[in-house]
């Protein structure tokens, strides 16, 4: 009987639920629902139906946030 490839848990392990994030970031899953429909938010994967966030993703999205002053953001 053949056997499949491990599948590979430290990326599984590693990825954030809608509502940790909503939580960290101060704000609700239905928002983070919204951004992911508008593409305004971090990058996402699905597993399943589920979305899942890469830590890395979502600090490169918060960086991508960073302005000098008001006059620099950009209001969609």
């Amino acid at each position: 009987m053949p056997t499949s490839a491990p599948i590979s848990t430290s990326l599984l392990d590693s990825l954030i639920t809608p509502a940790t994030l909503a939580e960290r970031l101060g704000t609700t899953e239905r928002s983070l629902s919204e951004w992911r429909i508008t593409g305004r938010g971090p990058k996402f994967i699905r597993v399943g139906r589920s979305p899942r966030y890469r830590p890395e993703a979502v600090d490169a999205w918060l960086l991508a946030q960073e302005y000098a002053s008001t006059s620099e953001e950009v209001f969609a």
